[in-house]
């Protein structure tokens, strides 16, 4: 298992001390995630998650549409998410 901590506004600071000027340690989210990566989704799940990133449709729509879980739609707009970043957009 992995962990993925998001923090908020001002980020993470190892050393932090109350003369900086943003919150102690302002976690936002804590989440355990499987090791396992996701596995990229193709044919209607691919287009499903498209649909429901631009709010053609619904995330539960699209997911009963895909036959996946909306979870796995969320992962695969992360991961898009994560890849645009990567490349500079």
């Amino acid at each position: 298992m992995s962990r993925i901590v998001t923090f908020g506004l001002g980020g993470y600071c190892k050393d932090c001390d109350p003369s900086h000027d943003h919150p102690l340690h302002n976690i936002v989210e804590d989440v355990v995630v499987p090791d396992e990566p996701q596995q990229p989704l193709y044919g209607i799940a691919l287009v499903a998650t498209l649909n429901a990133v631009l709010g053609i449709w619904g995330l539960e729509d699209a997911a009963n549409i895909a036959g996946v879980s909306q979870d796995d739609l969320i992962a695969e707009a992360q991961a898009w998410q994560v890849a645009g970043e990567n490349n500079g957009n």
